[in-house]
Formats: structure tokens, sequence, C-alpha cells
């Protein structure tokens, strides 16, 4: 599938240092990517596109960062940050029906991390979708939710809804991998991009500042 979104200043970015210096500005196409067409999202408050999979090591380690910035974020609800999971195949789309299962059972701050670690840090043998799903089931089973309650959430309107939104979300943005931040429908930066995790971080405040002028 050809990307959606619109790479500026490519040849440009190949003589640009890796990651932003206390003094450069983020450069598109280097820094971050335009969304084109943009991703229809209300103006105000400017709206921040947190992708990331259940599966993803990087967004693991990318998550801290992430939460310094939002809990850094002004009180006045000028921002809001919407976390997307990601899945890239049907296969795992246990995942992001996983975390919004989790909100619906009440369960999220009490098993969101460890879950998230128990799917990177473990082993796992996982060799069809079906033994995936019960492996899924099983731990939560074993972290005080049962299986009829897992599972009826995770197969419930609302959370199948939410990870359509979530699917639809991501294929708009053009996002090919995780993580990546979207930024008021209309740019996507990554750690990929700028070379590091703070410097996404930098890079997603100079967005919101930009959305926030225009």
């Amino acid at each position: 599938m050809i990307s959606r979104r619109v790479l500026l200043g490519a040849a440009g970015a190949l003589t640009l240092p890796v990651s932003l210096t206390a003094n450069a500005a983020p450069v598109a196409g280097k820094d971050y990517l335009v969304v084109r067409p943009a991703v229809p999202v209300a103006a105000k408050p400017v709206i921040i596109h947190d992708f990331f999979a259940y599966t993803c090591p990087h967004c693991l380690a990318f998550a801290p960062m992430m939460d310094e910035y939002i809990k850094s974020l002004p009180k006045d609800g000028s921002v809001k940050v919407i976390p997307v999971p990601v899945a890239w195949n049907a296969q795992y789309e246990i995942f992001p029906r996983t975390y919004f299962a989790l909100e619906a059972l009440g369960k999220f701050d009490a098993l969101h991390m460890p879950f998230w670690e128990w799917v990177i840090k473990e082993e796992h043998d996982w060799k069809d979708v079906e033994g995936m799903n019960a492996d899924v089931t099983k731990w939560f089973t074993k972290n005080g939710i049962s299986e009829s309650d897992f599972t009826g959430a995770v197969k419930s309107f609302s959370v199948v809804a939410k990870s359509r939104t979530a699917f639809s979300t991501w294929q708009s943005y053009g996002v090919d991998s995780t993580p990546s931040v979207g930024v008021a429908g209309r740019w996507l930066t990554a750690p990929h991009l700028t070379g590091t995790r703070r410097a996404t971080i930098e890079t997603i405040k100079f967005l919101v500042d930009l959305a926030k002028k225009a």
C-alpha cells in the first residue's frame, strides 16, 4: 500500500544531522512528515495521536517519555493525547482490543503496563492465533480478571468499535511503524525520523505550537 504521507525535502534531509540540536527547528521531511490529505480532527483542542503496539519493544521504551510529556501539558485542555493501539494484521487484533477491554473493565491503570511488559519481556510460543489468544486470556485470569469477563469485554460492541476506529486512524495517517505520533491530523513524527526519543518529544512540542498558531 502506498503511504498517504507526503515526504517533503527528502533530498536535503540526507545532509542534516541525525538528531535535533538546541538551535535547530524540526525539519519537514526529516524530523516529521506532512500528512496529505490531512486526517479530519477538531481544530481545538490540538489532538495528538500516540500510535503504539503492545508487541513493539521500542514503544515500551518510548512510553515513559510520552507519559512525562503528557504530565507536562497545560491543564487548560488545549492539548489532548489519544493513544492508538496498532495491530499490523488480523493475527494481532487481540492486542488493540485488550487495550480497550482494560478500559471497559476498569483495570487499565492496574494492568496495562504489567501486560505490556509481559508481552515484550517474556518468551512466548505463539504458533497460531488461537494459541496466542488463549495465552493472553490465561494471563488475565492469573491477574484477577475471569475468562468470561475478559472475553466478553474483548468481543463487546464498544471495544470492537473502538478497535476499528483505531485501525482507521493509523491507516489514515499512513503509519507504517511504531512508535509514531500524529499531531493535529497534519503531521507525523517518530524516533526513527528524529533520530532519538528525546528529539521526538521536542518535535511534538514544536508541532503542537505550530498547530496552535494555525
